[in-house]
């Protein structure tokens, strides 16, 4: 894969027009993405470049998602996996969770929800440590990964408000960077984020170490900006 961007996804489907229209969403939000037609290319794929998080369809030819999941899991145990499903698959998706899938996610897709789902999958597999000092490329893709982080240790009343607006916000951030757009426009995306920062403080919605986290992560892409600012 090349440069990760906000993360590295291997998209699974037996379709062609699935995979192209995943790749092609996912490649424009800033994400490194590559893509295999079964199971067996996924695992080569896996074990050659090892990506951050699949996405890996359940109803395939041949080895199917479970039996990909189960030697993904063998594989390579920290990378993260959200399942595809379609709608009558529902109740064998919630079986994979057993299996060590992160998430899954039906089809049609709802794109908010399936990028919130693979962001958290990037959290949950450390994809960007937020105690490393990023280089400024990837200081946006930390950030992201911070929040969404915190994120998880909110309560359920917390995430479902402050939470799901922070996310979007940063994730509104991360994608103005990756698309190397004005720099003007990327700042004004993270004073979005600033202001939420406030809100969940007054509303003690996050904890004063998760706080202190994101705000240094949002003042390290500050700093990036400013060469170009």
């Amino acid at each position: 894969m090349a440069s990760a961007g906000l993360g590295r996804i291997l998209i699974v489907d037996d379709e062609q027009s699935v995979r192209e229209v995943l790749s092609e969403y996912f490649m424009e939000q800033g994400y490194s993405v590559e893509s295999a037609g079964g199971g067996e290319e996924a695992l080569a794929i896996v074990q050659r470049s090892t990506p951050d998080l699949v996405l890996l369809d359940v109803r395939m030819p041949g080895m199917d998602g479970v039996e990909t999941l189960r030697r993904i899991r063998n594989a390579a145990p920290d990378v993260s996996v959200i399942m595809v499903t379609a709608n009558e698959d529902v109740a064998l998706a919630r079986e994979t969770l057993k299996l060590g899938a992160l998430d899954y996610v039906a089809k049609p897709f709802d794109f908010v929800y399936l990028e919130r789902a693979i962001m958290a999958g990037l959290a949950r597999s450390g994809g960007g440590s937020a105690s490393a000092t990023p280089a400024s490329g990837d200081a946006f893709r930390t950030l992201a990964l911070t929040v969404f982080q915190a994120v998880r240790g909110m309560s359920p009343a917390s995430r479902a408000s402050t939470g799901a607006r922070l996310e979007e916000a940063v994730l509104s951030a991360a994608r103005a960077a990756a698309a190397g757009g004005r720099a003007d426009a990327t700042a004004a995306a993270l004073s979005g984020v600033d202001l939420l920062l406030s809100l969940a403080a007054e509303l003690r919605d996050l904890t004063s170490t998760d706080l202190s986290r994101v705000q240094g992560a949002v003042e390290r892409a500050r700093q990036s900006l400013r060469p170009a600012l």
